[in-house]
């Protein structure tokens, strides 16, 4: 798989900074309720399975490095078109904040990035935030605040599996690299 050797890692603090690269074997997050930007209750991982997808942790009250998650993914949707696929390439932008992350601010969190069609949001409950957040980060080391949350990528086949775990904010070629592969198989 192209791409999937990344560069030192600093060490480990909380669960949400867990390990990077290959998943193996690939993992299936447990099915969970999400609501998206429009309101529509959905499960997740019939969300994964729309196409191979690129999943962000977030929350739209954060001002420190959420926007630059955007940012990042506001360059990957750009690419898009340009990955040669089997599969379509979806964006996920996964609330972390489900007291705060209401439809609307979903919205404006994807209107602020100019996010396109192949770009949602969505937020679980409460109940099973830090579960996934757990899940995604493949640590069984405790978690710290939403402040100190994840910036990493993680990338999902079409069978919803996880596949890939990137470093914390990563490249956008390493990105659209791990996508490209994950949409030629």
């Amino acid at each position: 798989m192209a791409a999937l050797a990344l560069g030192a890692v600093s060490p480990v603090s909380f669960a949400q900074h867990g390990g990077l690269g290959l998943v193996t074997p690939p993992l299936r997050l447990d099915d969970t309720w999400v609501v998206d930007q429009t309101g529509r209750k959905v499960l997740l991982n019939d969300m994964l399975r729309q196409g191979i997808t690129a999943l962000q942790t977030i929350y739209t009250g954060c001002g420190t490095v959420c926007p630059l998650q955007g940012a990042l993914f506001g360059a990957v949707q750009e690419r898009i078109g340009a990955i040669r696929t089997h599969h379509p390439v979806q964006l996920l932008s996964l609330g972390i904040d489900p007291l705060s992350d209401s439809p609307s601010a979903l919205r404006a969190w994807l209107a602020r990035f100019q996010a396109g069609p192949a770009w949602t949001a969505a937020t679980p409950a409460l109940t099973d935030v830090d579960r996934m957040r757990v899940a995604l980060s493949g640590s069984k080391l405790p978690l710290g605040d939403i402040a100190d949350h994840s910036t990493q990528v993680y990338c999902f086949d079409a069978n919803a599996m996880l596949r890939w775990r990137s470093a914390d904010l990563p490249r956008v070629d390493d990105v659209c690299d791990v996508l490209g592969a994950l949409a030629r198989v």
